[in-house]
């Protein structure tokens, strides 16, 4: 009998986290689909620079990404952060200054080729 109670305590826990799971997930990520070109290694450094204000390089690579997924979509990203009220080092227009010397650092340094046209 334990056993069977054991079960459905279980049972319910395993329910309760299926449902909750993706609410949880979609809640604290935030990302612009625009974004999902951008490893989550990457993104976290970005966001360590721009938020926290690391004094960090990003990589080649990050960049690469980051200029890859466009201005607006840094842009977006950005404005995510500052109206999501999460804690950041200094004030907004410091986040606003480290973004954009972010982007203009990365875009400096590598060069996109546009996409190609829909034929």
């Amino acid at each position: 009998m334990a056993m069977l109670k054991n079960l459905s305590a279980l049972t319910i826990l395993l329910a309760v986290t299926i449902v909750l799971l993706p609410r949880a997930t979609f809640a604290t990520v935030g990302i612009p689909d625009c974004a999902k070109g951008v490893t989550g290694d990457c993104g976290f450094g970005f966001f360590k620079i721009i938020v926290l204000g690391d004094t960090s390089t990003p990589t080649g690579e990050c960049c690469r990404q980051l200029v890859k997924a466009g201005k607006n979509c840094h842009n977006q990203f950005v404005e995510s952060i500052v109206s999501s009220r999460k804690p950041i080092r200094g004030t907004i227009s410091d986040v606003y200054r480290r973004s954009n010397e972010t982007w203009n650092n990365c875009s400096a340094t590598i060069s996109v080729s546009p996409p190609e046209p829909a034929h």
